[in-house]
């Protein structure tokens, strides 16, 4: 009996080792389509990597064409920017000679209006100068006339007076 007790425990051992293989067996069967799926995504991978790359590259190529068409339209602009420079330069010159010949031409119109109303101003003030002073003189005769009547008158006064003095005097005298 020993010798069946360890047959009996020899087939369950080997009925262990038989559902230990069958669960490997099955593990390797997962393993084995998880390496054909991991071979598989891989391969996928290796072609999106390849498809990125080449997105990647046509991605540097169109950003140095863009740098390269901004580093032209940057020059342009900045050559336009220099004409409109230059053009703004040249146009102020010219308007500093317009407006400094107009200025002149308006300056010497100005100088001569101003002579002229001076001459006039002058004339006018010469003539009531005149007027004035040819006025003044004429009253002033009026005066002086006026005046040597008055003396005139005085001095016929002034003997009469005297005389009528003297003929006092000479009367208290005598008498």
């Amino acid at each position: 009996m020993a010798d069946l007790e360890k047959l009996d425990n020899a087939i369950k051992e080997l009925e262990t080792q038989s559902n230990d293989l069958k669960e490997f067996n099955k593990v390797y069967s997962e393993i084995g389509k998880l390496k054909g799926d991991i071979s598989a995504n891989l391969d996928l991978l290796k072609k999106n990597n390849d498809g990125f790359n080449s997105i990647a590259t046509e991605i540097k190529s169109s950003l140095e064409k863009s740098h390269e068409q901004l580093t032209r339209i940057e020059s342009e602009l900045l050559q336009k920017i220099q004409e409109l420079y230059q053009d703004n330069k040249n146009f102020q010159k010219e308007l500093d000679s317009s407006l400094v010949s107009r200025l002149d031409k308006h300056k010497s119109d100005i100088q001569v209006e101003i002579r002229n109303e001076g001459t006039q101003i002058q004339r006018s003030f010469e003539n009531a100068l005149t007027l004035n002073f040819n006025n003044m003189e004429s009253k002033i005769k009026e005066q002086f006339s006026l005046q040597n009547k008055q003396l005139s008158t005085i001095k016929v006064l002034a003997f009469i007076i005297l005389g009528i003095g003297i003929g006092l005097a000479i009367g208290l005298y005598l008498k």
